[in-house]
């Protein structure tokens, strides 16, 4: 019999995404789908990404946020003498001074890393509304603070 708990957990996965977090992130602004979101300003690039564990399990898909903020002309700039950067920056990688990046736990008072979890039988109400008051109480204000000139 085949184990029908990886296609399960990573169906709740994706029912949480499109269901709940993405609309949101969209109440508050964010433009985007699938796991990158774009917080649309003329000078920077305000980005929040999904990153998914690399230990997730059959039964349960483990993931976590990253938000970066780049100047659009330092990034053009980058670009210009880095020709393999990509023409927006990935919420996911890290790229040094060429943008500001940090992952979500490092915002909240416990400065630690934090890992949501959702697996076929998890209740995904609570996880949606931790990762949207993560991203209402701490992402957004450091996007503002990044942005400050």
């Amino acid at each position: 019999m085949a184990d029908r708990s990886a296609p399960a957990a990573q169906e709740a996965f994706t029912t949480l995404m499109r269901a709940l977090i993405a609309p949101g992130l969209r109440a508050l602004g964010f433009k985007g789908s699938g796991q990158t979101y774009e917080l649309p300003h003329l000078e920077t690039w305000a980005l929040i990404g999904f990153q998914k564990s690399a230990h997730n399990t059959a039964g349960r898909v483990e993931f976590t946020l990253n938000v970066t903020v780049a100047d659009k002309l330092g990034w053009a700039q980058a670009r210009r003498r880095q020709p393999h950067l990509p023409a927006r920056p990935s919420p996911n990688t890290v790229y040094g001074p060429d943008a500001w990046h940090c992952r979500i736990g490092q915002l909240l008072p416990a400065k630690r890393d934090t890992w949501w979890t959702i697996s076929a039988t998890t209740d995904p109400g609570p996880v949606a509304r931790g990762v949207i008051t993560a991203v209402t109480e701490y992402a957004l204000p450091a996007i503002r603070e990044q942005r400050r000139p």
